[in-house]
């Protein structure tokens, strides 16, 4: 019987590495963002891309006049107005900043490749970049689940009812769906908004997964050379030199750590935000068409939307406690058995790590596991209560 593998067999995590960079560049090339191409331009994909979002809203928002004062119809674009939103930020991001993402590829599969003979630092690597190509592969099933049930299900009720229906009432200026060239025409526009939101989402949030679960590597790298650090400086007839060098590495690796997760903030900030925005958007409205309407597309929309603000908010929490490792370990190491020039160095790291960098919504909130269920509980009481006023 064929069995599909999940993981590819590789010896080195950067092979590993270099395989998950493959499928994220060909997502993020069906909307034109390869920034790993050599002399990256944009290109007519990229073009369609940003019309398809530009579109999306101008749609959002004559289709909001038309259908003005239904509730229904309204939430539905409140649905592709969130889609829209969070397709615009992403782009956005890629867009203004593929230099930094090229960067961080290199970064990142550079530290895979040097420790690819180190002995524990290789395993670590490996088995962190296994978890993230299987996260991955996660995120693009759940998303194509998704984004699939939004493509067919006009082929289905019109197969099963034999009626015209839309994905989302998402009027195109100029068509009338009313008629079967404007319907069909509609469909069309539709499908390529839709395809291309999947790839890009899928794309964004496997790229923001890499990134910030890479921060992992780092700190555990970290730990492993402090662990190092001590063998060196409990042995019977110490090697001054070795030892010195071994503290620059580690200097070195800990300034490497704090510029990485700035850069990440600095970038990611007010994605965040969006992102938080969005999917409780998102989450409610799929929530009120199910329980109202029964709508079919929104049994795809909830779960992925769900996961998407789980992902965000398990990432940032990882993110706190990677941090507080590396403080724990720094402030662990025999630093007390190093000289005084030493020393210094890691008072310096162990103030740097007592004021580390977290994820936030825009700046808001932290964004980690206790903001996830706050957020969830939020939208529980908002939906009971929707349910008690609809009821009543």
């Amino acid at each position: 019987m064929l069995r599909l593998e999940l993981l590819p067999k590789v010896k080195f995590s950067y092979e590993l590495f270099d395989y998950n960079l493959l499928f994220i560049r060909w997502m993020a090339d069906i909307c034109g963002l390869d920034m790993m191409v050599d002399n990256y331009k944009f290109n007519y994909r990229t073009f369609r891309s940003a019309a398809a979002i530009f579109l999306s809203f101008v749609s959002a928002a004559y289709s909001a006049i038309v259908y003005y004062p239904d509730i229904y119809k309204i939430t539905e674009l409140l649905l592709a107005f969130g889609i829209g939103l969070q397709s615009a930020a992403k782009f956005y991001i890629g867009i203004a900043h593929w230099p930094f993402y090229k960067m961080m590829y290199n970064n990142i599969r550079h530290l895979h490749y040097i420790n690819r003979n180190h002995r524990r630092n290789a395993s670590t690597l490996l088995l962190l970049i296994k978890r993230i190509h299987l996260v991955s592969k996660a995120i693009f099933a759940l998303y194509s689940i998704a984004f699939t049930v939004l493509l067919l299900y006009p082929v289905f009720w019109f197969w099963v009812k034999n009626e015209k229906v839309l994905t989302i009432h998402l009027l195109i200026p100029g068509l009338n769906p009313e008629t079967s060239y404007g319907y069909g025409q509609t469909l069309i526009v539709h499908a390529i908004m839709v395809f291309l939101a999947g790839a890009g989402m899928i794309a964004a949030d496997t790229v923001i997964l890499l990134f910030v679960s890479s921060v992992s590597g780092f700190a555990d790298v970290l730990r492993n050379e402090l662990d190092d650090l001590n063998e060196l400086l409990d042995a019977t007839h110490r090697d001054e030199k070795i030892i010195k060098e071994k503290v620059r590495i580690i200097c070195h690796l800990h300034q490497e750590v704090v510029q990485y997760e700035s850069d990440l903030d600095e970038r990611y900030v007010n994605t965040c935000f969006v992102q938080v925005v969005t999917s409780v958007t998102l989450m409610s409205g799929a929530l009120f068409l199910i329980y109202t309407k029964n709508h079919i597309p929104s049994y795809g929309l909830l779960p992925a939307s769900f996961f998407q603000l789980l992902e965000f908010c398990l990432l940032g929490t990882v993110l706190t406690v990677k941090n507080q490792e590396i403080m724990e370990s720094i402030y662990g190491a025999h630093w007390y058995k190093l000289q005084k020039p030493e020393q210094r160095c890691f008072e310096l790291m162990l103030h740097k790590s007592q004021n580390a960098i977290e994820m936030t919504i825009g700046g808001l909130a932290p964004l980690n596991i206790e903001t996830f269920v706050g957020i969830i509980n939020r939208i529980y009481s908002f939906f009971m209560m929707l349910i008690n006023f609809i009821e009543g």
